[in-house]
């Protein structure tokens, strides 16, 4: 294998259709917008294969640099089968998320298998650097908008074209608690009794493996729509445009990418006022969710070991900026939401991104 110091090896879940393997996909369009050469190490997860990727500066070469995307505790584990990827590379980045606004002192061992640590907002950089004191840097990735593919979800599943939808997605192997769906149903249940155009659309992710009652908890009503296919990039857009709003009750995110993805195709966008999202949503360009701060659960969140807390949403302004969303969306698509969205494209953060790269390919 050929060596050189002039590029970056990127390793995570390259082409499984999940958040952390769009962070990898992302991270590496930017280095091809940039034309800066990197090597991709794909980890095997249930769904590897699903994505395909092509790039035009992905090369086989080793580099100097390594970047992680994963969480820092899947790298520890990665460290303990593979540990000549962490001791070839002369620097090591994790691109790192966590969820909570403290990360736990018994993991931050895990933190320091990397020589930096970058992170998409500010809530997840405080709550690393509060614990590694290590060089750690706030850098979104860039969203990709894809272009549509032309399907109809409306037509697909027999919903008026003047319907007023709301969406929202999920992945079955996020934990449920963080996620907050039951929150969802309930606060579109209450709303759809006195809409009867109301629909919602529930886009479930990596639900196969996870046995015949998986989704037994969402109820079945007539304007309650599952989406259970694993959708191409571009079918997502498709979705995303059958949609007038998106509707988000998490207890916490990292970052959300749906988010960005729904303002940057002109949903209204109804969503908890809590963490990573508080970078880019606004009262501008959002109808943000009140909340009380709660307990998680010891079994609420994965490698949890000490007390945390998050945002439990409260359900009544739930509902009431839901009514905002329906009587905005009468006058047509997000635009603030549009223009505050393209911050997230290639172009608007490769800027941002050159002059820290340029220290990293010297």
């Amino acid at each position: 294998m050929h060596s050189s110091s002039k590029g970056f090896n990127l390793i995570g879940y390259a082409t499984s259709p999940m958040g952390l393997g769009e962070d990898l996909r992302s991270f590496a369009a930017m280095l091809d917008h940039l034309e800066i050469p990197f090597s991709v190490i794909d980890i095997p997860t249930d769904v590897q294969g699903q994505v395909s990727v092509q790039w035009q500066h992905m090369t086989t070469h080793d580099y100097d640099t390594s970047v992680f995307f994963m969480s820092a505790m899947e790298c520890q584990n990665l460290a303990r089968v593979h540990p000549q990827l962490f001791s070839q590379p002369k620097r090591k980045i994790g691109y790192f998320l966590w969820e909570l606004p403290d990360f736990p002192s018994q993991h931050t061992a895990a933190l320091k298998l990397v020589d930096h640590i970058w992170c998409p907002t500010r809530f997840v950089q405080q709550a690393f650097f509060a614990k590694s004191r290590q060089l750690t840097l706030s850098l979104p990735l860039p969203v990709v908008q894809h272009a549509p593919t032309g399907r109809n979800f409306r037509k697909e599943l027999k919903v008026p074209a003047k319907a007023f939808v709301s969406l929202y997605m999920f992945d079955l192997h996020s934990t449920l608690t963080r996620k907050n769906p039951h929150a969802v149903l309930r606060v579109f249940l209450e709303f759809a009794n006195s809409h009867p155009e109301a629909y919602l659309f529930l886009k479930i992710s990596r639900w196969q493996n996870m046995g015949t009652k998986a989704l037994g908890w969402i109820p079945k009503h007539p304007r309650i729509k599952l989406i259970k296919d694993t959708l191409s990039p571009g079918e997502l857009t498709d979705l995303y445009n059958s949609a007038n709003c998106y509707l988000s009750l998490h207890r916490s995110e990292g970052f959300g990418r749906t988010l960005v993805e729904a303002l940057q195709n002109g949903l209204h966008v109804v969503s908890t006022d809590f963490s990573g999202p508080q970078d880019y949503l606004t009262p501008q360009n959002a109808l943000l969710v009140n909340w009380q701060r709660a307990d998680v659960g010891p079994k609420d969140y994965p490698h949890l070991t000490e007390p945390s807390w998050w945002a439990d949403p409260d359900e009544r302004s739930a509902v009431q900026q839901l009514e905002q969303a329906y009587e905005r969306a009468k006058k047509g698509p997000n635009t603030q939401g549009q223009n505050d969205g393209a911050q997230f494209m290639h172009e608007a953060l490769a800027s941002k991104y050159r002059p820290i790269l340029k220290t990293y390919l010297r």
